[in-house]
């Protein structure tokens, strides 16, 4: 399975936390209300509430577990001449689950006068734009995994981390060598560099890339920077097969 296979496999995981919040509301809430002990009623809704999220997340990380090994190598975009990173899958399935159930949430409710029973709020207008917004949503997360985002590229400018709105660029002419450092551990999820300071009497200006969704070994990653810090001469064969068989032999990502 492809990294990019298991994104979009997000999909339906996402429509499933969905459709369970939707049932818990419609289905599992009404059934409470016909418990007499409130504790159970209560252990019974919250279990409903927690599996609907828990559920359709586990279950695309259980199906996605190959795809998510970090490769220690970038995609290359020769017509953009860089280096790119996307997604990771383990970010993918977790975060269209929990936006897709939040969706589900904003849905207006009411219970049924006099009834065991939950209907959608019957407020003309508003409960076509209640819905129509539910739907932008969902949209949202589909292009989100569509588009790849979060993401990251390295180019002869510098390395780009583009969110799920806005991206943030660092150029490797304000950069100072000796960073990144190595990472702290397997849960590492920020670049921290040293920009040099508006002038040269004040100290580094430390600045921090989010890299947590991003589908790349964070060693590489590390040491690929680090490397077009020190090493500006090579910056403008980024992009290319060659630059990027010689940085893995050079920065000891040979393994994928």
């Amino acid at each position: 399975m492809t990294p990019r296979t298991a994104r979009l496999l997000a999909l339906p995981f996402a429509l499933a936390a969905f459709l369970l919040r939707i049932g818990v509301e419609f289905w599992l809430k009404p059934l409470t209300w016909r418990i007499d002990s409130t504790a159970v009623a209560l252990l019974a809704w919250a279990a409903g509430i927690a599996g609907s999220i828990v559920v359709p997340a586990v279950g695309h990380l259980l199906l996605t577990r190959e795809a998510r090994r970090r490769p220690a190598t970038f995609r290359i975009d020769s017509a953009g001449r860089r280096f790119t990173a996307p997604a990771a899958p383990a970010w993918a399935g977790p975060w269209s689950a929990m936006v897709s159930w939040l969706a589900a949430g904003l849905l207006i409710t009411e219970r049924v006068p006099g009834e065991d029973r939950v209907r959608f709020f019957e407020s003309g207008e508003a409960l076509v734009w209640n819905v129509l917004a539910v739907l932008a949503v969902l949209v949202v997360v589909g292009l989100v995994l569509w588009d790849e985002r979060p993401r990251l590229t390295l180019d002869e400018a510098g390395i780009t981390v583009r969110g799920l709105v806005r991206g943030r660029t660092l150029r490797w002419d304000r950069l100072l060598v000796g960073g990144p450092p190595g990472p702290a551990g397997k849960g590492f999820a920020a670049l921290v560099l040293a920009e040099r300071p508006a002038t040269p009497d004040r100290p580094p200006v430390p600045r921090s890339l989010w890299i947590g969704p991003v589908h790349v070994d964070r060693d590489f990653l590390a040491g690929s920077v680090r490397h077009y810090v020190e090493h500006p001469e090579r910056r403008s064969a980024i992009g290319t097969a060659p630059e990027l068989d010689r940085l893995r032999a050079v920065v000891g990502g040979a393994g994928s």
